[in-house]
Order: structure tokens, then sequence, then C-alpha cells
């Protein structure tokens, strides 16, 4: 789903008959990005084409939107283009997206702003809505970028404008970023599938998190992984019930953290459980090890283990 070079004519376009493809996902193009390119086309000029195709007396952009808008600030007259026949429009997304997977990876909000214009398209084609499968096929994305991106699409307008707000900033000042809010919302899912009940008024704890997030009580997005782990109390044979009740705590307006509900709830279920399934590994392990094998240093880490299992045997006696 590439550009058909066979089927393109090279041609010196004027840069003032080129416009912008409406269809194209991406909408961030941040100055640091264009800098460099800037200074590239300055010293030697455009060294591979954009790709277009005609529209009446115009040319719109496939492939190139970078080259093109440095070319205009350096006033040239001309930029050299493939210029290909008419895409349809499921063509021409999926051109821009196939194009995308094998250079550098766009802001997910731009994927995902586009993505149901695609299952729409896909739709119309396979008479049936396309599934996750289907859809990374089609669009040269990986299923996880997918996932990752619905996450996004289902979030009310206002989150996506506060992402698109952040995306305009400089990387290093973003904080509200779409990690944050896919980390957010995969662990309010969790929560939601686990404890139903929980989560009555989804967006009043989005608010809260984002603003403990904001005020640094939640120090780091990777934290909300600990609360889908408080909401899967169940499955270490944790009290559900104190789960549930930190959780309502950690979802009201106060300094109640990540790090406290997770102790006051969970943390030792899920400590027992890793230690187990590290005994389990460890006598696997053991039962394939020969005497012979056993040197004097793994003999005496040996007889420290068994020392330490001693101690523990007789505390909970």
């Amino acid at each position: 789903m590439l550009i058909d070079a066979a089927n393109s004519t090279l041609e010196q376009i004027p840069t003032n008959q080129i416009q912008r493809n409406p269809e194209n996902p991406r909408l961030i193009f941040r100055p640091e990005e264009l800098d460099e390119l800037l200074e590239s086309i300055r010293r030697y000029g455009v060294q591979v084409p954009i790709s277009v195709y005609r529209e009446g007396k115009k040319y719109v952009l496939i492939d190139g939107e970078r080259r093109w808008t440095c070319s205009r600030k350096l006033g040239k007259a001309t930029i050299p283009a493939l210029v290909q026949s008419k895409p349809d429009a499921l063509t021409n997304l999926l051109l821009m997206f196939n194009i995308h997977a094998l250079r550098e990876q766009w802001d997910l909000l731009t994927i995902a702003l586009k993505l149901p214009r695609i299952v729409e398209l896909l739709r119309e084609r396979l008479g049936q809505d396309p599934n996750e499968r289907e859809l990374a096929n089609e669009t040269g994305l990986s299923r996880g970028v997918i996932r990752r991106c619905k996450l996004l699409m289902a979030l009310p307008q206002q989150y996506k404008d506060t992402i698109l707000k952040e995306l305009n900033k400089p990387k290093p000042q973003q904080k509200l970023t779409e990690d944050f809010f896919i980390e957010m919302e995969r662990a309010l899912k969790t929560v939601e599938r686990a404890m139903p009940n929980l989560i009555n008024r989804k967006d009043k704890i989005r608010q809260v998190l984002i603003d403990k997030y904001k005020r640094g009580v939640i120090k780091s997005r990777i934290q909300f992984r600990q609360v889908a782990r408080i909401a899967r109390a169940k499955r270490v044979e944790a009290d559900a019930t104190k789960a549930e009740t930190v959780l309502d705590k950690l979802f009201t307006s106060n300094n109640y953290t990540v790090e406290q509900a997770y102790e006051d709830s969970v943390s030792e279920a899920y400590l027992e459980r890793d230690v187990q399934t590290k005994i389990d590994s460890l006598l696997e392990q053991l039962e394939d090890i020969e005497s012979r094998l056993i040197d004097d240093d793994l003999k005496r880490r040996l007889t420290k283990l068994w020392n330490a299992i001693g101690r523990l045997l007789d505390e909970v006696q």
C-alpha cells in the first residue's frame, strides 16, 4: 500500500500549487522537528521527492508535508514530486498510514482521531466492521498501537483537547500526555470490570486523578498499574472489600496516595504470590541439579537458604 513509483511521474511542481491533504492524520509539526530538515534543505535541496496527486489545477500531498513546508519557508519556487493518479478515500488514508509505519512515530492522538474514519471506509468495503487484525494489516500499525489508540478514541472530547494542547508544547514540558491518559484509562477499565459498583462517576474520578497527578500526589503514570492490581484483589486472595474501600478513598479529592492504597490493601498478597512463584521456579531448577554439580559456593547459598526457611517456619509455628 505504498506509493506506486512505477505509475508515477517525477516533476518539478510549483510549491504554491500544492495543498495539504485534508485526510492527513498528522496534526502537530513542532518547530524543533523542522529546524534540522530546514537546514538540510537549505544546504542540499530536497533529496527525496514528495508524493502528490492531481486535483483539478492543484496538487494534493500524500507524503512529504514537512519537506513542502520547509521549502515554502525557504522561498523555493518548485519542489520535486512524484505525481500519481488520485486515489480513492480509503487508499488515500491507508497510503499515509503505511508510509508512517516505515518512518518516525506520529503522536498517537493523531492516529486515534483518524481510525474511526478508516473503520468506516473499511466497513463499506468489507460489509462489516474490521477486526483488530484486519486494521493492523491495512494500516501497518501494530495491534498494540491500535489498542492504545482505542483507549484515546473513547475519551470524552475535553480530554482529547487537553492532549492536543500538550502535544503543541515541547516534549519536556508535556505532563498530561497520551501515555498518562492511556495508563489511567487502562486502570479505570480494570476497576470497572472487577468492581463495577465503584465507578458510577467515572468522569469525576478522572478529574480527581488528574488533579492528584498535577499536585504530585500521584507521582508517576506508571502508578496506575498498582490501581489495577488493587482492583484485582480477588486474584491473589486479598480482601476485596478492603480493596474497594481504599480505591474509593483514592478516588476522592484528598492526599491519599496510590502507594498508601496499595500498602493498605494488596501489597502483602502480591508479595506472597511472587514468593510462591519464585519458590516453585527454584524447586524445578533444584530437581534438575545433580549432586556432583554442587560446588562450594552453591552449597553455601543453599545452606543460607535452608537457614532462612527454618527461621520463617519457626516464626509461623
